[in-house]
């Protein structure tokens, strides 16, 4: 139980770790940098880059879904604290995870041809269909795709000592 214990304070980090990432201005527009609902677009493009990360990597099954739960329900309290009802929260929520869900499958299928390198990428398409607030494209793409060649790269050890992401968007 210790071991579960010391893994999800790992995840949890991981999971802030993943939030800080998603505030850094290299890559956006920063005339909207206040704006929450930005911020949880690039939160879940950061968090779709983990996820296909750790399951590129085998991480256990668990641990993934550890992550996607906690996701879930900040999903929930930012709902509620924004003035949302319980009584229509599931609908919301279930919408925002089905959008969730579709941006991941897409993604990771992205991500899964970028390390294919013989494959032509559609990364600035996807990038163009699920951004709804301004967002420099080219940037984006480039720091997806670096991150990518890097997470392929990244020993599952480094991963779990929060080796990953820096300042320079990689």
């Amino acid at each position: 139980m210790i071991f579960l214990n010391s893994k999800h304070k790992k995840l949890d980090n991981i999971y802030i770790k993943i939030g800080e990432q998603s505030k850094q201005s290299f890559y956006f527009n920063k005339n909207i940098t206040s704006d929450i609902n930005f911020f949880v677009e690039l939160f879940q493009t950061n968090f779709i880059l983990i996820l296909w990360y750790m399951k590129h990597k085998n991480v256990k099954k668990k641990f993934i879904d550890y992550l996607i739960k906690k996701f879930v329900k900040d999903l929930e309290s930012s709902v509620i604290e924004s003035g949302g009802s319980e009584t229509s929260l599931k609908k919301k929520i279930r919408t925002i995870i089905e959008n969730f869900y579709g941006r991941l499958y897409s993604y990771s299928l992205e991500f899964d041809t970028l390390i294919n390198e013989d494959k032509k990428s559609n990364l600035k398409k996807i990038i163009k269909k699920n951004f709804k607030y301004p967002v420099d494209v080219n940037l984006l793409e480039n720091y997806l795709k670096q991150n990518v060649l890097y997470f392929k790269e990244l020993k599952v050890d480094d991963f779990w000592r929060l080796e990953f992401f820096n300042k320079n968007g990689n």
